[in-house]
C-alpha cells in the first residue's frame, strides 16, 4: 500500500466512524473503484448521503495562496449521483463536511 493510500485508508475509517456515531448504518465500499467510499442510511430520518472522503491537502509556501485548503472537483458521475465530499485533516482530526 502507497503512502496516498494509506492516508485515504486512514481518511476514509475517520469519516465512516463519525457517521456511524451521528447513528447512521454504513455501507463501505470494497472495490475502491466506484463513484462512492461509502453510503450512509439514517435508519429514522431515511436520509440516505452518498460520501466520497478527501485527506485534506493544502498549497505550498511557493504558492499563491499559501496554506489553503486544496478543494477537489467531483465527477460528472459523482454530481449526477448527488454524492457529497467530506474533507479529514490527518494531522487534526478535523473533518469538514461539504455541504
Amino acid at each position: 500500500m502507497t503512502p496516498e493510500h494509506k492516508k485515504g485508508a486512514i481518511s476514509k475509517i475517520a469519516v465512516m466512524k463519525l457517521f456511524a456515531q451521528l447513528g447512521y448504518h454504513v455501507y463501505n465500499e470494497m472495490s475502491n473503484i466506484g463513484p462512492v467510499d461509502f453510503v450512509a442510511i439514517h435508519p429514522y430520518t431515511r436520509d440516505v448521503k452518498l460520501i466520497d472522503v478527501k485527506t485534506m491537502s493544502f498549497r505550498s509556501e511557493t504558492s499563491k495562496n499559501p496554506g489553503t485548503l486544496i478543494n477537489r472537483v467531483l465527477s460528472p458521475i459523482q454530481k449526477e449521483l448527488g454524492v457529497r465530499l467530506v474533507y479529514h485533516n490527518i494531522e487534526t482530526g478535523e473533518i469538514k463536511v461539504g455541504w
